[in-house]
């Protein structure tokens, strides 16, 4: 199976994340005859493949409103061959929708792509067929259950059809990159300087039962500009205003302190999936988070009470579930150990890159 990827590079975090094991799991993707060719716009054999695999991130800036109509036929003509004397007519197009959160989708696209896969999706899909508050699922919950009204209160798209919601399936989500201390500066020296060895899962995890002596951290902004995003955040600011600082660190102070905690709080922010997620399942504390059980996604890092410790939405539960895994180490140390272990297997673990190649297939064959 030929698949040629149409991406602006490693230029975001969740870009960065969709493309990285594309390029860590090559040898794993040619034994299972998948052959990943990273192409641009301009490229005559763009289409010369049996999938054409489109990162979102590519058009984020062919959106205006005297640009949408060329964008979409654009878009279109790729599953034509794009014009192409040597395309491959029967190309597939495969849309992969690398934005944060389980929001809304980019709706205008589905007919001009064959499969629209996201890092995460509701799990009741059905829910993408009526127009969601703010465009994130916890906005309309914050909105309803705490009157919190944005200015700009309306989703980024309009609802699917029903029938369009079988074009729709999980891809992969943005845990499978590197998130070590110096994680983020080898990606973008990478972008600049394509050399593979500057692209590895980290090899530095620390021991969940190492001695901890910092029982809480949780460090975060809430900044976002609609209030619906940012008032979960604000609201447990607000709740543990008496117990700790939660303003952020540099990278290297932030990591440091990762490692010596025993629990670490990850708010939702503009998605639920955060990038502190990744970084405590290396530094191993316990993961704590408001509740997924809306979600799906690959791989599942997110079991209740498994691999990481939920509180409610409404935040009536948080310092009760804090003080209960503080107190408890030995079931806490169970959750760390378990999100840890999990995460490993999916990233550096010895069986990643099989894994990895087989979604890949299972995505592309569906």
């Amino acid at each position: 199976m030929r698949v040629n990827v149409l991406s602006p590079g490693f230029t975001t975090s969740n870009g960065s994340a969709f493309l990285f094991p594309l390029v860590v799991h090559q040898k794993e993707l040619q034994n299972a005859n998948i052959d990943v060719r990273f192409v641009n716009r301009s490229a005559s054999t763009l289409t010369d493949c049996d999938v054409l695999a489109i990162d979102s991130k590519e058009f984020r800036h062919d959106w205006s409103p005297e640009r949408q109509s060329r964008t979409l036929d654009l878009i279109s003509s790729y599953g034509n061959s794009g014009g192409n004397p040597g395309g491959n007519s029967g190309t597939k197009v495969v849309w992969f929708d690398t934005s944060d959160s389980t929001g809304t989708l980019q709706s205008r696209v589905f007919p001009a792509v064959d499969r629209y896969l996201k890092s995460q999706i509701l799990a009741d899909k059905t829910e993408y067929t009526r127009e969601i508050y703010g465009g994130r699922i916890y906005s309309e919950y914050y909105h309803e259950k705490a009157d919190i009204t944005d200015e700009a209160p309306a989703a980024i798209d309009s609802p699917i059809s029903a029938e369009d919601t079988s074009k729709l399936g999980v891809s992969w989500n943005s845990g499978l990159s590197d998130y070590s201390t110096y994680g983020p500066w080898k990606i973008a020296l990478y972008d600049r300087i394509p050399l593979s060895r500057l692209l590895r899962h980290p090899s530095r995890i620390e021991n969940p039962g190492s001695q901890r002596s910092n029982d809480l951290s949780a460090r975060f902004g809430a900044t976002y500009r609609r209030a619906s995003a940012r008032y979960q955040r604000e609201k447990i600011r607000e709740i543990l205003s008496s117990r700790l600082d939660t303003q952020k660190l540099n990278r290297r102070g932030y990591m440091k302190e990762l490692r010596n905690s025993k629990v670490v709080l990850s708010p939702f922010g503009w998605g639920e999936i955060t990038l502190k997620d990744f970084e405590v399942f290396l530094t191993g504390g316990m993961l704590l988070k408001p509740s997924m059980d809306h979600m799906a996604t690959w791989p599942d890092f997110y079991e209740k009470d498994v691999t990481y410790l939920a509180h409610c939405w409404d935040l009536l539960d948080l310092e009760q579930q804090i003080d209960w895994a503080i107190d408890n180490d030995s079931e806490r140390e169970a959750i760390a150990y378990e999100g840890q272990r999990r995460y490993i297997e999916y990233t550096s673990g010895p069986n990643a890159g099989e894994h990895f190649a087989n979604h890949l297939k299972k995505m592309l064959s569906t």
